[in-house]
Order: C-alpha cells, then sequence, then structure tokens
C-alpha cells in the first residue's frame, strides 16, 4: 500500500544530501531531524551521501499496525546500502555487504480528511502560501512554496515517514536456485558440446576414416554424460558455495548482533507496562520518537534550551557526532511510576560515527536513554514537540527550542503532552 512512499522516499533522501530538497513524505520530525544532520556536517565541513543501490531481489514488503485512528506501517526493501563521508581530504565510506534492508516506518491517517486534529493534513489537501497566496496540494509546501520559494514551517502532511534504518541481510537471495541452475546448466551444454567437437575432430584427422559416424554417435553419447556430469558438478558447487556464505553469514551476523538478543521481547514488555495507563501506546511510534529525540540532541548546539531534554548531564560526548545510525533494536531496562511521571529507561543499540581532529571514525556504541512523562497522558501519533500553540496566549512556537513561550514568556513542560528525555548517557559507562 505504501510501496511507492517507500520508494520514492529513498530515492530523494540520497538527492537531500546533494541539493537540500526536503523528502516530500517526511514527517516534522524527520524533517527536523535531517535539517538538524545537515546543520551538523556542515558546521564540522563533511559531505555525506547515503546511496540505496538497486539489487537484483528486492523482496519489498510491508508490516501493517492499526490504532482506532492511526495506521503504523513499517516498509522494507532490500538494496546495496553505501554510505561515504569526506571532508575533502579523508573520507569513510561503509559498504559491509551487497544486500542489505532498508526499513521506514510510515504514519497515516485513518481519516486524514475527516475531523483531522490540529497540526495534520492529508497529502492533497489544498493549502495557501502565507507570502505569494498560491494554492496547491499540501505535499507540494514541503520544502517551501513551489512559487516563490519562501519557506515555512508546515504540519505532518498524511502519510508520512517518522524514521527509517538499515540492517544487513546474510541469507541469500532467494532466486539463488534458479540463477545457479542456468549457470551450471550453461556450464553443462558448454562442456558437453566441447567434447562432441573434439570426438569429431579426432575421428576426421585420424587413420580410421570408416568409422566417423560411430565416432560421432559415440562422442554425443559420451558429450550427455560429460554434460549432464560437469551440470551436477558445478550445480552442488554452487549449493555448496552458498551454504557457506550463508553459514558464514549468519554466523557474522550472530556475533555483530549477539548484543541485540535482550531487546527481542522489549516491544511486548514496554507496551505491557505503559498500556494499562495510555491504552493507545505503539512500541513502533515510541521507538521512532527515541530516535528522533537522541539525533535532535545530538546534532543540537543548545541542548540546555531543548524542552525534550530536561536532564542536568553533561552531552558533550554526542559534540562530534556525524552520523547516528540506528542499529533497529531498543530495550527496555525499566518502566516505574514514580508520583505523577511515569519514567522508562531504554538501550539503543546504534552505529556511530565520529569526526574529530581531521580523521573518521565508526563507534558501535549503546546509548541509555531516560524517558518521562506525565502519567495521565494519551499517545497522539501526530503530536510534534516542534510545533505547539500556547495553552496561555494561544501562539504557536518550536518547543524544541525553547522551554517557554515567546510570545507571552509562559513556562511549557514537554511531558505534559508527551516524552522528554531525563538521561542520555554511554551505556556501561
Amino acid at each position: 500500500m505504501y510501496e511507492k512512499i517507500r520508494d520514492s522516499f529513498i530515492e530523494e533522501l540520497s538527492n537531500y544530501y546533494m541539493t537540500g530538497a526536503m523528502p516530500s513524505h517526511a514527517s516534522v520530525n524527520m524533517r527536523r531531524a535531517l535539517t538538524d544532520h545537515s546543520d551538523r556536517l556542515k558546521q564540522k565541513g563533511v559531505k555525506y551521501r547515503p546511496s540505496f543501490l538497486y539489487t537484483i531481489d528486492d523482496r519489498p514488503g510491508e508490516v501493517r499496525f492499526d490504532t482506532n485512528s492511526f495506521i503504523t506501517c513499517n516498509c522494507y526493501k532490500h538494496c546495496n546500502t553505501v554510505f561515504e563521508y569526506t571532508d575533502g581530504v579523508t573520507g569513510l565510506r561503509s559498504d559491509e555487504s551487497t544486500d542489505d534492508v532498508v526499513y521506514l516506518q510510515v504514519i497515516d491517517r485513518k481519516d486524514a480528511d475527516v475531523g483531522a486534529g490540529q497540526g495534520t493534513r492529508s497529502e492533497d489537501q489544498i493549502i495557501i502560501c502565507p507570502n505569494c497566496g498560491h494554492r496547491a496540494p499540501a505535499s507540494g509546501f514541503v520544502d517551501g512554496c513551489p512559487m516563490c520559494s519562501t519557506k515555512f514551517e508546515i504540519d505532518n502532511v498524511f502519510p508520512c515517514v517518522n524514521s527509517y534504518y538499515s540492517m544487513i541481510w546474510p541469507m541469500p537471495k532467494k532466486d539463488f536456485a534458479h540463477r545457479g541452475m542456468k549457470i551450471a546448466a550453461i556450464a553443462g551444454v558448454a562442456g558437453g558440446g566441447m567434447i562432441d567437437l573434439l570426438m569429431i575432430l579426432f575421428s576426421l584427422f585420424s587413420q580410421s576414416g570408416g568409422y566417423i559416424i560411430v565416432a560421432m554417435i559415440a562422442g554425443t553419447v559420451l558429450a550427455f554424460i560429460a554434460g549432464w556430469a560437469i551440470f551436477c558438478l558445478v550445480y552442488m558447487g554452487i549449493l555448496f558455495f552458498n551454504s557457506i556464505t550463508a553459514t558464514a553469514g549468519l554466523v557474522t551476523m550472530a556475533a555483530d548482533t549477539m548484543d541485540l538478543t535482550g531487546a527481542m521481547t522489549s516491544q511486548k514488555k514496554t507496551e505491557a507496562a505503559v498500556r494499562p495507563l495510555d491504552p493507545g501506546f505503539s512500541f513502533k511510534l515510541f521507538e521512532g520518537k527515541v530516535i528522533s529525540y537522541l539525533r535532535t540532541l545530538a546534532y543540537s548546539d543548545n541542548r540546555q534550551d531543548c524542552s525534550i531534554y530536561v536532564g542536568s548531564g553533561d552531552l558533550s560526548f554526542m559534540d562530534d557526532i556525524v552520523d547516528m545510525r540506528y542499529r533497529g533494536a531498543t530495550k527496555l531496562e525499566k518502566a516505574v511510576v514514580v508520583g505523577e511521571y511515569m519514567h522508562l529507561v531504554m538501550t539503543v543499540y546504534l552505529d556511530n560515527v565520529y569526526y574529530v581532529n581531521g580523521a573518521f571514525s565508526r563507534v558501535r556504541e549503546n546509548f541509555l536513554v531516560e524517558l518521562v512523562r506525565r502519567k495521565g497522558v494519551q499517545t497522539v501519533p501526530d503530536f510534534s514537540a516542534y510545533n505547539i500553540n500556547c495553552a496561555s496566549c494561544g501562539g504557536s512556537f518550536d518547543a524544541v527550542l525553547s522551554r517557554s513561550c515567546p510570545y507571552c514568556g509562559s513556562a511549557y513542560e514537554l511531558a505534559s503532552q508527551d516524552w522528554s528525555v531525563v538521561l542520555v548517557a554511554k551505556a556501561g559507562k
């Protein structure tokens, strides 16, 4: 259902880091994360290019989760993901496998045009540019007005991509047996034909010319037997090679993901802990939000004024991160209610790229994140701290950058509407 969004977003994401054109289906949180990432790259003087290259067997699919008013769909597709970083002198290229899986989380409203709440609209709803008055579908304004190029923040346009990540896939492509059979058949025919040709040439140039027909028949029979033998040997060799490759890939993947096994039951445990207080809680939405928060804090130059961060710890260890890549797992460590607030402590598994003193380094590390929210708050999938209406004066402002209304000065507490971050630290330190 969302395959066109998946394919276009992958292409537009690669293009974004070259042209600055925002992917048309990026959510508010995603747009902010991409903008913050670009700012960090410019600050460091680093150029970054993600590529999602075509593979002969893309095996696309999607897994859908429905709530009362929203649809969350995890879309995936096989491709060869390549990440390149350079400062013009040195560089880093990450291309671990020719077969990876890229996952996208798409959020959609069941009622995008009927009864949609504040801050939501469908992609084909007509909106008007506040500068030139141009009227066009909402999807055309994601990167600013197409007529006058005025840049302004637009709310979520549904359906939208809320998060993405990629993982290595170690198994052979699903058509490996068919392709192996074709290769073996070509080898068998070529080998058998060569033997038959040699038998005919031998009989022609030998002294026993009267036995040419017999030699040709014998050569054909021998060629058939030899060709069949070559086919079987080549095909079994291909199967054996693929088995060895798959086994090695599985062993490598098991070694690389051994630390992720503890997160396998986290979705069930987290939802069991939160849903008694918030029946509409979705782990997938929560997971995307946590990654968005981490990226915002990693790339921010003014974390102490961010409403999403209410802690007092030093986050300067994130100052040199130029790319934060999610490994696809978040583990619940603790869920507890303290007074009027619910606390969730999570371990997020990451693959980060640092740029320090002109050198790139890739570090596989886990971040411990503690989040807090008032226990009576219910999940609103389209809520975003990037566009808040002040309860006192009604003014709209970006609460990520400010803990108070810039118009009337009223204090704003994100935890009264959504999750806030209390702690971020490197796990095990």
